[in-house]
């Protein structure tokens, strides 16, 4: 049973992954993969449209909402400004930034085929799998 469980995770994580890169190539943002130290994070740039990500950041979050919330600063940021993945933040656009990428990976997650009350009642699994525990009262906002 618990291999079933991990390979439907891993299977969730595959096909939400590829259709948040296909939206992301539809939104002609460019997603630059730098391995760097540990502790530098993602960055957005929104005149730039790019993302640049650092495969060796250390965080609890998964890397579909990390891509998820670096898009959402481009497609909904204002200004011309860069950004540094810091999801914790109180800062008003790091919340809207969170909030965004929830709601983009929830809407591919669960689709057209869940409602919000099958939506609500399935979050704790959406919560792991994209590893959101830290901002829970923000999941629950956009469910």
């Amino acid at each position: 049973m618990y291999q079933e469980l991990y390979e439907s995770n891993e299977r969730a994580l595959n096909e939400t992954t590829e259709i948040l890169n296909n939206r992301i190539a539809e939104a002609k943002i460019k997603v630059i993969s730098i391995p760097s130290d540990t502790s530098n994070s993602d960055m957005s740039n929104i005149n730039k449209r790019v993302i640049i990500f650092n495969p060796n950041f250390e965080t609890t979050f998964s890397v579909p909402f990390r891509i998820a919330h670096e898009m959402s600063h481009i497609l909904y940021g204002n200004g011309s400004k860069t950004y540094t993945f810091s999801p914790l933040s109180k800062k008003t656009e790091e919340i809207e930034a969170n909030l965004n990428g929830i709601q983009m990976l929830a809407d591919i997650f669960f689709g057209d085929y869940y409602s919000t009350t099958q939506r609500w009642e399935y979050r704790y699994r959406f919560i792991e799998l994209f590893e959101l525990q830290p901002i829970v009262h923000l999941v629950e906002r956009c469910l």
